[in-house]
């Protein structure tokens, strides 16, 4: 994945962590962010798959359900 697809404060937070002038401080901080980055876009993913799941699986049943005359 190319950097720019990640927007700019992601790759920004990135290039402090690799940069090799940053204070460890503002290294960590970076990391810390990434991180709560990472748990908010995987709750994000988990709700969105979770509900297409759902819907999925509701218009199954209703099919089931018309095919088999209910």
């Amino acid at each position: 994945m190319s950097d720019d697809k990640l927007g700019t404060y992601i790759t920004k937070l990135m290039t402090t962590i690799v940069n090799k002038d940053s204070e460890d401080f503002v290294k960590d901080l970076a990391m810390s962010e990434l991180s709560r980055l990472k748990v908010d876009i995987d709750s994000f993913l988990k709700k969105h798959i979770s509900e297409k799941e759902n819907k999925e699986t509701e218009k199954q049943l209703l099919q089931e359900e018309k095919e088999n005359g209910k």
